[in-house]
């Protein structure tokens, strides 16, 4: 069966010579919202089940202003470095201008930008600090224009060894162990991130041949970095878009990626 347009969706907009123009406004989903709709998790569900989803909905948007304020001190600390090249100068000022942004900007609560500037010290103390000298850009919007989906990546940077790559970090409750559906849907995320850098800059020969995520643990020390590269990074390109589709033609797009 064809699907069709929703003719709630069509708009007419001035275009050519003043003469009404037809467009179709089309669903562009996140690539989490994608994941999550798309690949089952029964331990969330059984969370939910237990404690309730208005119990799970303030957990979590703790747990996002949290990982809002630690977002914020590693990007600007980044963004600084790769400026400065000088570590010292780069976290006085990330230091004294974070928590201003965060209070006023991002409305996060003195407590968690508290919470958030703590787990960037681990950051900041561990060997990945100065992983992302060859920044080419931080918080950069990415869209797939072949699969209509988007998202945004924490940073872009040129790796020593493979080149131009792409990192996302997270905050986590502890290690998250392979097999796992929490690291199935990563692996899932990499592959998008990776595959709409590869459609973006297309025209310049760019591939990205690595893709991570950094898991800053609330409960230990250490960090966790979940890496797709090579063979297994093009797998999940590969797999992400196949559930790219598969979310088109669920949300009757599927004219799109016909």
């Amino acid at each position: 069966m064809v699907t069709r347009p929703d003719i709630r969706d069509i708009k007419w907009i001035t275009g050519w010579k003043g003469l009404p123009e037809c467009y179709v406004k089309v669903k562009t989903p996140g690539v989490t919202s994608i994941i999550n709709e798309m690949i089952p998790d029964p331990e969330m569900e059984e969370w939910v089940r237990k404690v309730g989803q208005a119990k799970v909905d303030e957990i979590l948007t703790n747990a996002g202003y949290r990982g809002t304020a630690m977002h914020l001190f590693i990007e600007n600390f980044i963004t600084i470095l790769s400026k400065t090249k000088d570590p010292s100068e780069a976290l006085r000022i990330t230091q004294t201008n974070t928590p201003p942004i965060l209070l006023n900007e991002e409305k996060v609560p003195q407590y968690k930008i508290d919470e958030g500037r703590e787990l960037f010290y681990k950051f900041y103390y561990s060997e990945f600090s100065n992983a992302y000298m060859g920044l080419i850009a931080a918080e950069l919007g990415i869209f797939s224009p072949s699969l209509f989906y988007r998202g945004k990546a924490d940073v872009f940077f040129q790796h020593r060894v493979y080149g131009p790559s792409v990192t996302d970090f997270k905050t986590s409750n502890g290690y998250i162990k392979k097999g796992t559906v929490k690291e199935l849907k990563y692996k899932y995320q990499l592959g998008a991130y990776a595959n709409a850098l590869d459609e973006m800059y297309k025209d310049k020969g760019l591939l990205i041949k690595r893709s991570s995520i950094l898991c800053v643990n609330t409960k230990t020390e250490g960090l966790q970095e979940v890496v797709c590269e090579g063979k297994e990074l093009e797998e999940y390109k590969e797999k992400f878009k196949t559930l790219a589709k598969e979310w088109h033609i669920k949300n009757n797009q599927g004219y799109l990626v016909a």
